[in-house]
């Protein structure tokens, strides 16, 4: 693959210089067009070091206006990033909708390193880039235009410019790659690799372009004109990805779903209650502190029917965990930023870190219920999400993290009832608002998606638990007991 790249292809100044007017101009106003469309654009910067592509980077941030443009390196791992799963640190760094994102390594960059380096095994690294493809395949789907850029140089010459930017380090404050000096040592080694990755992530939804870096001019020129006909082939095709297009098909909705296989009679007497509920919080309370000692996290989603006792069951959980050891975020309509990413984007950036625990009151799982009943996802779409979601859970689960995913249920008189009582008490009013009675009308529709939900998207590693509500104190023991046994088996099965 290499070998193509290494034919000694140039461009003379002269036809660079009087070329780079007329790109600069075209650039900006595909950028400033790019604006009014509704995807993002991320260029992926990757190469063998001392092929300039931080040279490129700032070419193209100088070619174009910097301040619609998003420039990230990914050099140094903070603790932040460590103590969360790999794809988080770059989730949070997505670019919005409109807008131009540069990742100055990547997702790329942890997996070649390391099989080069033999800390990857060859079965690791096709996870790891089978997951890069799943990401990148994912965010397409959603809209996004990527560009790959891979900058190559002859093994000789690389290893002079690494050189030379070593000697520049002893006069100049540039900052240093941390794996400089793999590049240079193990050369033949991360080629392989590198060759690799690109054959099996290099795709129609997201192509490699590669790119002969040894003349500095054929170099920027070629960055130049590919990100601009990337640009240009995307704006000129009227296609903004498949997200717009409403045309939902929920199939018949008085068909029996799981939920009715649910008992609506389970219950719990005050006494026995009480005792359960003590037991069960301080058994939940040690396996908390266990688990920071471990540094063994749980994200814990909460999903259910309007007034299933969603609220009063998280608080049963929080009770027993000191407030420094978990975060709780609830959802409801996304905010603009939150729509001009990709609507995992915002579930993403909140994980916690190691050792804590994240709770979800309302979750990703909107995608699949109430984006999909009420029209605001298209079929397309939230057919997608499925699989995309059971992507995102497993990296979860790979990372360490225990995850718990709760759908309380209750009957359709028992929801009368509680919407009623919400209206007779003052202090509750609050509670009961026009969706939640429109949302009822609907009520066999979303049955249907829940049992789609639970369907594709129980896993071994990340079942649901489907927990009969009627009885308040009957749920919120079923919870709490569910979050002792999991934690405790992760950390003493």
């Amino acid at each position: 693959m290499f070998e193509a790249l290494e034919v000694g292809r140039t461009i003379k100044r002269k036809a660079f210089q009087d070329a780079a007017l007329p790109l600069r101009r075209e650039l900006l106003q595909l950028q400033f067009a790019l604006q009014e469309r509704d995807f993002p654009v991320l260029i992926i910067v990757s190469g063998v070091e001392g092929a300039g592509k931080g040279s490129v980077v700032h070419r193209l941030n100088a070619w174009m206006d910097p301040r619609l443009i998003e420039t990230q390196a990914f050099w140094d791992h903070s603790d932040e990033e460590e103590t969360r799963p790999y794809f988080w640190r770059f989730w949070r760094a997505l670019p919005v909708r409109g807008r131009i994102g540069i990742f100055f390594g990547s997702w790329y960059t942890r997996p070649i390193i390391q099989a080069a380096s033999g800390s990857l095994s060859d079965a690791e690294l096709s996870q790891e880039l089978n997951q890069i493809l799943d990401m990148e395949r994912m965010l397409v789907a959603d809209g996004a235009l990527i560009i790959k850029l891979w900058f190559h140089l002859p093994a000789d010459i690389a290893a002079e410019r690494v050189r030379e930017d070593r000697l520049r380090e002893l006069t100049e404050s540039h900052l240093e790659h941390p794996d400089d000096a793999l590049f240079s040592t193990r050369y033949e080694e991360l080629a392989r690799v590198s060759e690799r990755a690109i054959r099996a992530t290099d795709g129609g939804h997201a192509p490699w372009h590669l790119i002969e870096a040894t003349d500095e001019n054929y170099r920027d020129l070629t960055a130049v004109q590919t990100v601009l006909q990337s640009l240009k082939d995307r704006l000129n095709d009227g296609h903004d990805g498949e997200r717009i297009t409403p045309n939902i098909n929920l199939g018949d909705t008085n068909q029996p779903t799981l939920l009715d296989r649910l008992p609506s009679d389970a219950k719990l007497t005050g006494d026995d209650y009480k005792q359960q509920l003590s037991t069960l919080q301080q058994r939940l309370e040690s396996l908390a502190w266990q688990a920071r000692k471990a540094r063994t996290g749980c994200i814990a989603v909460f999903e259910g029917w309007d007034a299933a006792g969603k609220g009063s069951a998280i608080r049963r959980v929080t009770e027993a965990i000191d407030p420094r050891l978990f975060q709780l975020h609830q959802f409801a309509a996304p905010s603009d930023e939150e729509r001009a990413h990709h609507y995992l984007w915002r579930f993403w950036r909140q994980l916690g870190r190691d050792g804590s625990f994240t709770l979800f009151d309302r979750s990703w799982y909107g995608r699949v219920l109430v984006e999909r009943v009420e029209g605001f996802a298209s079929e397309v779409e939230w057919l997608r999400a499925y699989s995309e979601i059971n992507r995102f859970e497993e990296q979860l689960f790979e990372h360490g993290l225990v995850v718990l995913k709760f759908w309380l249920h209750i009957s359709a008189e028992e929801q009368l009832a509680r919407f009623r009582a919400r209206e007779e008490t003052p202090h509750k009013r609050h509670k009961i608002t026009e969706e939640d009675w429109r949302n009822r009308e609907k009520r066999n529709e979303y049955a249907l998606a829940v049992n789609d939900m639970v369907v594709h998207t129980s896993t071994a590693d990340c079942p649901w638990t489907l927990v009969p509500g009627n009885d308040k104190r009957y749920a919120r023991i079923e919870i709490l007991k569910t979050f002792c046994d999991a934690l405790d088996e992760r950390l003493n099965g």
